[in-house]
């Protein structure tokens, strides 16, 4: 097994993009897999040309994302974010490779804020759930059949790329396209996390060298949409007219604000860009 051999699933998307760039950046050979080259993550046999190639680590980003999506099609998350997890996870068995694997916000309305890991789990839609599904199958094959596992629970990312059916990219495009904007609802608040802040977190937990660890990764700090749309303005150093429908989403949660510490003390990560700061550079990258 050669550790620096990196396989990364849903290479092409979002976050892998951005993932790959960094790997390849430092000096990692990576082997891409992605829908988009034909590669299915729900079977096994999509994994074959890549069992004798001494993957150190893989990443496992692949899968399906847009919560409102999850509602009309729950069978299709289900099988992709869970099912395809564990056919990752069987690769992993028998390569000997370690897994990063990137979930999502499971927690559902907090009962405290900041949130850490030790928060109860309450998936509030079949995204988060088929995400909480494939942890817990993460942790079995961690703990009963020896794969080394470190889990990543990311809040908001952002950053140049992402798709603009997500909040930010969406109020940029609106601004570009129509001069104004017009958003479902202007209260709830989320704690947004720039790419960058989130492939440091990555490249740290090919560390891992324990059977089973889980980790948030968020920014401490938490934005309304209204907050969003006044530091998107005063980038552009003009009033841009908005307004919201007032329209809140099926199981809506109030607010989110990651605790970072247990990453923090077992990989030494915390963010280092500030949310104004990714706003500037997201807007910057066109």
């Amino acid at each position: 097994m050669n550790k620096k051999k990196i396989l990364v699933t849903g290479s092409d998307g979002f976050i892998g993009k951005h993932l790959v760039s960094a790997l390849k950046g430092r000096g990692f050979s990576v082997y891409k897999f992605d829908k988009s080259q034909g590669y299915d993550i729900c079977r096994k046999d999509s994994f074959s040309s890549f069992l004798d190639k001494k993957i150190g680590t893989v990443f496992h980003l692949a899968g399906k994302t847009y919560v409102p999506d999850s509602w009309d099609q729950a069978d299709v998350f289900y099988k992709v974010n869970t099912l395809g997890t564990q056919q990752v996870l069987e690769f992993c068995k028998e390569t000997k490779a370690k897994l990063v694997y990137l979930s999502a916000y499971v927690y559902g309305a907090a009962q405290y804020l900041p949130i850490d890991e030790n928060h109860a789990v309450d998936p509030s839609n079949p995204y988060s759930h088929s995400k909480l599904l494939a942890e817990q199958i993460c942790r079995l094959y961690a703990e009963v059949m020896g794969v080394r596992v470190t889990v990543l629970r990311p809040f908001n990312i952002f950053g140049p790329g992402q798709r603009d059916c997500f909040l930010i990219p969406m109020i940029l495009k609106q601004i570009r396209e129509q001069g104004r904007i017009t958003v479902k609802d202007s209260a709830p608040r989320r704690d947004y996390l720039y790419i960058d802040d989130l492939i440091d977190a990555c490249l740290l937990a090919m560390k891992n060298l324990k059977g089973y660890r889980l980790f948030n990764v968020g920014s401490g700090a938490a934005f309304s949409v209204e907050e969003i749309i006044e530091i998107i303005c005063r980038h552009y150093k003009r009033d841009i007219p908005w307004k919201s429908l007032k329209q809140a989403r099926k199981n809506e949660i109030p607010e989110t604000v990651a605790n970072y510490r247990l990453i923090n003390c077992e990989l030494k990560w915390k963010p280092k860009i500030n949310f104004k700061d990714g706003i500037k550079m997201t807007i910057e990258a066109g």
